[in-house]
């Protein structure tokens, strides 16, 4: 199946090609159209190589799909592996949700995901193994991220893409106590598509904090 893909590329990124050591998951916390808008406005200084839309529409902001991939602004401060600065080495995906420890993934956004690792693993020999995958979480769960989050189906992902290889265990780091506040949380969005950003945009940033606060504790115990 060939990959269908929209181009969409921003200048929030940086003009040379970096070894690609891992892949970075990420959800976006607001709706597709204002990712996109985000993605592409240079005062705000982020970026990610791919976003996959919950219809599983695939848009290529930075490059990376013909072998090349060009720094993009996505991991921010990280460490991962003995690595620290995952800008200067990963592939970040965002797919959109309004808060993956909330919301499931869509049947098309699994199915989107699987058949961009196909065409990734061909052009970067390190993303032949799983445990080159990771979640934002994993590697700045220290600063409060939280995503692709507890509704993120980690074995379902590794089963369709690495189908031959054990599955690295990936844990959350969103409590299952701040889900169910943040569960709660849901029954009060507003209607209109653009609240709704506006609404679990700031529920992503009390999302954060709490987390960073628990992170932070727990390194004191």
């Amino acid at each position: 199946m060939s990959l269908t893909v929209n181009s969409l590329k921003t200048k929030n990124r940086d003009d040379w090609e970096i070894p690609v050591e891992f892949l970075v998951l990420h959800y976006t916390a607001v709706n597709l159209e204002e990712t996109l808008a985000l993605f592409t406005n240079p005062e705000s200084s982020v970026s990610s190589h791919l976003v996959i839309d919950i219809t599983g529409d695939i848009y290529e902001l930075v490059d990376c799909l013909d072998g090349r991939a060009l720094r993009a602004w996505h991991a921010g401060v990280s460490e991962w592996a003995g690595m620290t600065g995952l800008n200067d080495c990963s592939i970040g995906i965002e797919l959109v949700n309004y808060n993956g420890n909330v919301f499931p993934y869509t049947e098309a956004q699994y199915g989107a995901l699987k058949q961009v690792m196909l065409q990734l693993k061909k052009h970067y020999p390190n993303l032949a193994s799983p445990e080159r995958v990771v979640g934002h979480e994993h590697i700045a769960g220290f600063r409060g991220k939280a995503d692709p989050g507890l509704c993120f189906d980690w074995l379902r992902f590794y089963q369709e893409s690495y189908p031959e290889v054990t599955a690295p265990d990936r844990q959350s780091v969103c409590p299952v106590d701040l889900q169910s506040s943040l569960v709660m949380l849901s029954k009060s969005e507003p209607e209109s598509p653009e609240a709704k950003s506006d609404f679990w945009r700031s529920t992503s940033l009390l999302t954060e904090t709490s987390i960073r606060l628990i992170q932070q504790a727990s390194s004191t115990d």
